[in-house]
């Protein structure tokens, strides 16, 4: 069976067709007012969806907007039809590129690079494990170790982000969860899914899923909301069988605070949240992120939007590679609201898109993920 044959067409156009063109859409689309070109927003680009499945050639631009599209999905949340919007674009773009419009050069570019160098940065390969602290690199465990507790750095904390994917490694540590890191860990394939190229996106998820299968692997432990919503969500549409329980760093935090194996001392810090799309309106985590800042002792405030209204922070479903000073434009929109100079959130896009913007723009506000703020209160021994 082809990978295509997953899509539900005749729901793909039914969901087109309920579209009453009320325009409740264009208010909340990160992109409606900051993109310039046709269709650059929810409406526009469910009748272009629409339009090519009743076998119209879609324009060039009419594609690209798909493709400025960040999935955040906050569409959803307003759309008095419950259009699933977001999910019918993502869907879209996996017909543009059965029907040969889609992807665009730059995605292919993009996609050629990971599948060189088996991550999403252009980074080598080798230097994927260059985030592991010098005082724990005799204490880590790998694939082939007894254990079924996989800490899956992603590509964005091991190369961009280094300081969460430390974070993360050192409270697991700390609080005695017998874990293992792959040594030659492959990005989760999230690009080329986004991208609408499920073929090279599901090659990808059969290469890892075989890895955790050899591993013994039964949890995955992520700090990364991409990769979350790769294995929790993407990978089970295109591989049969595939159940293994994903928790984000968060969740996991928070339950060894319960469990009484995480002591925290007083942050004596004001922090902004940021509600990140793929683990806020996608996932529902809104509570446990600001409980985890309660038990640091933070003061917590709020953006003006929070919650399922959050604003996106512009990088997502790829639309960073493709315009950085778009997702910069959208990115300062949160910084520009945030109350506090720190804003923390569950994600590394989300954290460089945003501390990139700060410095480009000289905001003077920072972004640290949920982990790296835990560490650096966290009791030592």
């Amino acid at each position: 069976m082809s990978v295509f044959d997953l899509i539900d067409v005749p729901a793909l156009l039914d969901s087109t067709n309920q579209c009453i063109q009320c325009e409740a859409c264009l208010e909340v689309c990160c992109t409606s007012d900051t993109a310039d070109g046709p269709a650059m927003n929810p409406m526009e680009r469910l009748t272009v969806i629409g339009r090519s499945l009743k076998g119209y050639a879609p324009l060039p631009d009419e594609v690209k907007a798909l493709y400025y599209c960040t999935e955040c999905g906050r569409c959803d949340t307003v759309c008095p039809q419950e259009i699933p919007i977001s999910q019918t674009i993502a869907d879209g773009k996996v017909m543009m590129v059965k029907k040969g419009f889609g992807p665009l050069a730059k995605h292919e570019k993009m996609i050629a690079g990971l599948l060189k160098n088996r991550n999403a940065v252009g980074k080598p390969a080798e230097e994927r494990l260059a985030w592991v602290p010098e005082h724990l690199k005799e204490k880590i465990r790998f694939e082939d170790s007894e254990g079924d507790t996989l800490l899956y750095v992603g590509c964005l904390s091991s190369y961009m982000d280094k300081a969460t994917a430390a974070a993360s490694l050192e409270i697991l540590m700390a609080a005695g969860e017998n874990v293992k890191l792959l040594r030659d860990e492959y990005c989760c394939g999230i690009y080329p899914y986004n991208a609408g190229k499920w073929d090279e996106a599901k090659a990808i998820f059969t290469e890892m899923a075989e890895t955790f299968k050899k591993s013994g692997i039964k949890r995955i432990i992520v700090p990364c909301a991409g990769c979350h919503r790769a294995f929790s969500s993407y990978y089970p549409r295109l591989l049969e069988g595939f159940d293994i329980k994903v928790l984000h760093m968060a969740e996991v935090i928070k339950e060894l605070l319960d469990a009484g194996r995480l002591t925290l001392n007083a942050a004596n810090q004001t922090v902004t949240v940021h509600d990140a799309c793929k683990m806020g309106r996608k996932y529902g985590l809104y509570d446990i992120p600001r409980e985890i800042l309660a038990a640091c002792g933070a003061t917590l405030t709020e953006l003006p939007e929070n919650r399922d209204q959050a604003l996106c922070c512009g990088s997502g479903a790829g639309v960073r590679s493709l315009d950085a000073p778009l997702s910069m434009k959208i990115a300062g929109k949160v910084l520009n609201t945030a109350e506090a100079d720190t804003l923390v959130s569950t994600c590394p896009f989300c954290i460089f898109n945003m501390n990139y913007t700060s410095r480009k723009t000289e905001a003077g506000k920072k972004a640290v993920h949920i982990a790296t703020l835990v560490k650096s209160v966290m009791a030592r021994d």
